[in-house]
């Protein structure tokens, strides 16, 4: 395991945190004492079984007709279309993320467009529209704790006070291509924005890319440890990758959906979206929503300054849909009695998700509650239920993965402290 550092400087962050970024090779650790069926509590998966939860099922389409996504790495160009960054420098075109993309969007260009972002902090939020090009934003060093983008945004907040946070200046205006974004949270007409009009970057790009920058919803611990939802990102796009990037915030820090552009969740649309050489901080429901994600090299880090009851996963999957959360090569760090997930019982046109996750080849540190690893549904309540099912006439154990009465939250050859699995 490589190991780096960095130190963040948002004022209403009261923490610096060392963080550890996991490379393709594990920490030497003791091999994984994780076996199969495992416990109702703590079901894992056989070798066999395991074989269907790999990337490429996860990135298969909902057309069967049209083959898996097969992302490669991102491929930066000797010159970007546009550069952001102060006024002092004479090759920047744009002195603001926001408006950069807006310009990149204008183009109306079926080419890919390339945002160079060089190292500073951009408050304010980040909207990206869907677009007929897909955009690639990315940090010009290969630190991203030097492009910060972000701010401070509740989903408790009332729709005035979110209005006058997240455009106070006007760079949201009608004709301008992320207005229909802005406009439909404005024009929210619940007492709060919601969770959906929370997140301080938000994309409907298909084909986004990010790579070597930090984003961050600056929220924080100024609040209690109620319903405070901030997402740092909120992703509604297909065919989405992020590469070496910092996902900072709380509560639903990393929130993925498969929303229209009149920010409706469907029920016929599975985003895909690749995570590579990451980290990922927050306390609640860390990762959270609908869509096929998988998350290679991650580092996921629950803090407990606001709460000690955290959950790293909240899926949102819907029930006919057999890939949701992927972590394969990563590492978890807990904050004292930690789940690993819960399902996030989500009803949209009669159909309850039942959330999807594999935890497999991975580190998982002390932290968690090693006896019940998983929690009882976000939203429903409804009781965890493991799966370990029932022993054929030759003593093997059969069960069915997608079983409707059952919970579709797995492990599979993990290792470290906090992955030991305890008999019932």
């Amino acid at each position: 395991m490589n190991r780096f550092s960095f130190s963040r400087h948002a004022a209403v962050f009261a923490f610096t945190a060392v963080l550890t970024a996991c490379s393709s090779t594990l920490p030497e650790d003791k091999p994984s004492t994780q076996v199969a069926p495992g416990t109702q509590s703590r079901p894992i998966l056989t070798s066999g079984e395991a074989q269907n939860f790999v990337a490429e099922r996860y990135f298969a389409s909902m057309n069967p007709n049209e083959a898996p996504w097969t992302p490669v790495a991102i491929r930066l160009p000797q010159q970007p279309d546009f550069i952001v960054g102060p006024a002092d420098n004479t090759e920047v075109t744009h002195h603001s993320i926001q408006a950069a993309v807006d310009a990149a969007v204008s183009k109306h260009s079926s080419q890919r467009q390339y945002i160079a972002i060089l190292p500073g902090e951009y408050e304010g939020t980040l909207y990206i529209p869907a677009a007929s090009s897909s955009i690639t934003l990315y940090g010009t060093t290969s630190n991203p704790a030097d492009v910060k983008i972000g701010l401070s945004l509740d989903s408790e907040m009332d729709p005035v006070t979110w209005r006058k946070t997240v455009n106070p200046s006007g760079k949201y205006m009608p004709g301008k291509p992320a207005w229909y974004m802005f406009d439909n949270c404005q024009n929210h007409k619940g007492a709060t924005v919601g969770i959906m009009c929370s997140a301080a970057v938000w994309s409907q790009n298909s084909g986004l890319q990010l790579q070597n920058l930090t984003v961050q919803n600056t929220l924080g611990d100024s609040v209690d440890a109620g319903n405070h939802q901030a997402v740092a990102l909120r992703s509604d796009g297909d065919k989405v990758q992020l590469n070496n990037i910092h996902i900072l915030g709380r509560q639903n820090t990393f929130f993925v959906t498969n929303s229209d552009v009149q920010n409706r969740l469907l029920n016929d649309k599975q985003p895909r979206t690749l995570v590579t050489n990451s980290y990922i901080e927050g306390d609640v429901d860390v990762v959270a929503g609908r869509g096929s994600v998988v998350f290679e090299n991650t580092d996921f880090r629950l803090v407990s300054s606001r709460t000690q009851e955290g959950a790293v996963f909240a899926p949102a999957t819907l029930p006919n849909l057999y890939f949701g959360f992927l972590a394969i090569n990563s590492h978890f760090s807990g904050n004292g009695n930690a789940l690993l997930g819960r399902s996030w019982d989500i009803e949209t046109a009669g159909q309850r998700a039942n959330g999807q996750v594999v935890i497999r080849d991975s580190v998982i540190s002390e932290g968690f509650n090693q006896a019940h690893p998983w929690g009882d549904a976000l939203g429903s309540q409804r009781p965890y239920s493991g799966n370990i099912g029932a022993k054929d006439d030759q003593g093997q154990f059969q069960r069915d993965l997608n079983a409707s009465d059952a919970n579709r939250l797995w492990e599979y050859n993990n290792r470290g402290t906090g992955s030991t699995v305890i008999n019932e």
